[in-house]
């Protein structure tokens, strides 16, 4: 959601692209992760990015990171505008 909370931030292509649709993308937990440090536990995050076949990367967005954990749970949802073809 943006500062004030009233609508999500929708990241990707400009709002002027012709047809273009809202990719909803639900990040919820992880399980079972690896160990990451000699404690044996980690501090796990999550990354997603839009890739456009022809430019490459359009954008990317990161959850919060949880520290010590092997079994994090983030619940966040990101939002992208794409073109109708790859929707």
């Amino acid at each position: 959601m943006n500062m004030a909370g009233l609508a999500p931030e929708v990241r990707g292509l400009q709002t002027d692209e012709n047809e273009a649709r809202i990719l909803r993308v639900k990040v919820i937990a992880g399980m079972g992760l690896a160990k990451k440090d000699i404690l044996g536990a980690s501090d796990p995050y999550t990354k997603v990015s839009l890739y456009d076949p022809v430019n490459g990367e359009l954008t990317s967005v990161q959850t919060k990171t949880i520290k010590k954990t092997l079994d994090p749970k983030w619940n966040d949802e990101f939002f992208f505008r794409v073109s109708k073809q790859s929707a």
